[in-house]
């Protein structure tokens, strides 16, 4: 979760920075949403979902904002994000499946010449 929420930080920072660079405002964050309770609301395995699908989500818009941006700063910055949040979602999945909270996806056979 940690991590998540460094790569998260790190990509609001990159986009106001560059909104900032063009005079233009950054929509509002919506920190004060955030409980301070220091129990958890949620279970891990809820939180760990939702972590991994948000990060998944992530992906696809930095994508679209790749293939209809004309900036090619803005293409490299997606990109780079896309790898970044591709490394979050499959941390999450890990640990979901070492816990046994989700099943392993089907692999292919590791010899299947000899089949």
């Amino acid at each position: 979760m940690e991590t998540g929420l460094d790569v998260a930080h790190k990509h609001i920072e990159l986009y106001s920075s560059i909104m900032h660079e063009e005079n233009l405002h950054t929509p509002p964050l919506l920190d004060n949403e955030i409980t301070t309770s220091t129990h958890a609301p949620f279970s891990e395995k809820l939180m760990t979902f939702h972590a991994g699908a948000m990060f998944k989500v992530a992906i696809t818009y930095y994508a679209t904002a790749m293939t209809t941006s004309m900036r090619l700063d803005i293409v490299g910055h997606c990109e780079a994000c896309i790898l970044r949040d591709l490394k979050v979602a499959g941390r999450c999945s890990e640990v979901m499946i070492k816990n046994g909270w989700i099943e392993k996806p089907p692999e292919a056979t590791s010899d299947r010449k000899q089949m």
